[in-house]
């Protein structure tokens, strides 16, 4: 009975922010960001950071 028998909470469940407020407005703004974009910008430029390190070593060499 009471707490000792209870589930305890996912390490990831957290309360959302009031809507309208100014946290709400940052909460959706970030998860826009996430689903618009995911990983890929950051894919890109290690790839061609990569790119990059790779053509002047072989121009230097």
């Amino acid at each position: 009975m009471g707490s000792s028998g209870s589930k305890p909470r996912k390490k990831d469940q957290h309360h959302l922010p009031k809507v309208g407020s100014a946290a709400n407005q940052e909460y959706e703004r970030r998860q826009r960001r996430a689903e618009t974009f995911g990983r890929t910008p950051l894919l890109v430029v290690g790839v061609l950071l990569v790119l990059v390190l790779l053509g002047w070593l072989l121009i230097t060499l």
